[in-house]
C-alpha cells in the first residue's frame, strides 16, 4: 500500500512540473514569443500584452523571451506559443522549407508591423568603416537560431566572408552592447527598427558609428532574397550619428498558431490598430500602423480571424485555408 501511495505521489509530482514547463496549467492564456530583453519584439510584446489584457478584450497573455524569429516559428509551430513576432524574411523561408529543412507550418499572419533596417554598430574609433573591413575582426551576429543571424549571414557571404575569415559570436543584444563597449567585440549586428534601444543607450555612453552596406551589395542582395528592402537611417537617429546610413529592412509581423480561435485573433487584429498609440509609445521605433500597410510584404497566408477583419475593412487577403 505504501509503494502504491508512493507512485501516486510521484505521478501527481511529474504531473505539476509538466504543467508548470508547458503552461498547461493556465487555462485560454496566450503566450507571446518575443526576442531577447532590450530588443523592440520584447517591448512590444509586453505593451501588446498590456493592452489585451484592459476592456474591452480581456485576453489573458503570457509574453515569452526568446531567441527570437526563428525559434519563435519553431515555438510556435510546436504549439509552445500561440502568438509570435519575426521577420518575414525568416518566415518566408521556414514556412517554405527554403533552408534546405522541412517546411513549419502550423501558424498564419496576423499584420506586418514595422521595418526593421540592418544596423552594423561599431565604436566611433573603430578601424571598420566597411562590412569588408570585418575580415579578421570579433563579431556578435545576434543569438543563435535569430534573425539577426541569417541576415548577418547572407550579408557577409555576399560580401565574400567565409567563417574562416572572421570570429563570431552569438549573443544577444545587451550582451553585445556591453561587449562592444568593453572592447570584447569590435562590431554587432542588430536587425530591428531604427531606432533601437539598445543601441540608442550605447550612442548616450560611447561614441559610435553605423556601417552602410553598399549599393552593389544591397542590389546583389535584394535580387537574391525577395524579402530585402533598400532602407536610410536617417541622420540624427542615434547620438553622434551626424550623416544617412543606406542599409537594407525586412518586416516584423505578428504571427499566430491557426489552432487559435478565429474570433480571438480578430479581436487582436482589430486591438492593433486601435490600441496603436499604446503599442508605438513602448518602443521607440515609428510605426504609421495601417490596415492598408498591415498586409504588405507577407508571403504567407493570413489567420482566417485576421481576414474577417481585413475584409471589413475592404482588404482582400488570402487564408491558410485557400
Amino acid at each position: 500500500m505504501k509503494a502504491v501511495k508512493r507512485k501516486t505521489v510521484l505521478w501527481a509530482a511529474l504531473f505539476l512540473v509538466l504543467l508548470m514547463i508547458t503552461g498547461c496549467g493556465q487555462k485560454n492564456r496566450l503566450r507571446i514569443g518575443t526576442a531577447g530583453e532590450g530588443g523592440n519584439y520584447n517591448s512590444l510584446g509586453h505593451a501588446l500584452a498590456k493592452a489585451l489584457g484592459n476592456e474591452p478584450y480581456k485576453i489573458s497573455t503570457e509574453v515569452k523571451t526568446t531567441a527570437g524569429s526563428a525559434a519563435n516559428i519553431r515555438l510556435l509551430s510546436g504549439d509552445y506559443l500561440e502568438l509570435a513576432m519575426a521577420q518575414s524574411d525568416v518566415i518566408d523561408e521556414m514556412y517554405n522549407g527554403t533552408l534546405g529543412t522541412q517546411a513549419m507550418r502550423g501558424y498564419s499572419a496576423i499584420a506586418a508591423l514595422y521595418p526593421e533596417c540592418i544596423q552594423i554598430v561599431v565604436l566611433a574609433g573603430s578601424s571598420i568603416d566597411s562590412v569588408d573591413d570585418l575580415a579578421g575582426k570579433v563579431v556578435s551576429v545576434g543569438e543563435a537560431d535569430s534573425g539577426t543571424q541569417k541576415n548577418a549571414a547572407q550579408i557577409l557571404q555576399v560580401y565574400g566572408l567565409t567563417s574562416n575569415m572572421l570570429t563570431v559570436q552569438n549573443m544577444t543584444y545587451t550582451e553585445a552592447v556591453n561587449a562592444l563597449r568593453d572592447g570584447s567585440i569590435d562590431a554587432m549586428f542588430c536587425t530591428a527598427g531604427a531606432p533601437a534601444q539598445v543601441v540608442t543607450d550605447l550612442s548616450k555612453e560611447a561614441q559610435i558609428r553605423l556601417i552602410p552596406i553598399d549599393s552593389q551589395h544591397r542590389a546583389l542582395l535584394t535580387r537574391a532574397y525577395g524579402f530585402y528592402t533598400e532602407a536610410v537611417i536617417g541622420s540624427g537617429t542615434y547620438n553622434g550619428q551626424n550623416d544617412p546610413v543606406e542599409t537594407l529592412a525586412v518586416q516584423s509581423v505578428l504571427i499566430a498558431s491557426d489552432k487559435v480561435p478565429d474570433e480571438t485573433i480578430y479581436t487582436i487584429t482589430g486591438a492593433l490598430f486601435k490600441e496603436k498609440e499604446a503599442l508605438n509609445s513602448a518602443v521607440p521605433v515609428e510605426f504609421d500602423l495601417s490596415e492598408e500597410r498591415a498586409v504588405e510584404s507577407i508571403t504567407i497566408p493570413f489567420h482566417p480571424g485576421a481576414v474577417k477583419y481585413y475584409e471589413e475593412c475592404g482588404i482582400a487577403v488570402g487564408t491558410s485555408g485557400e
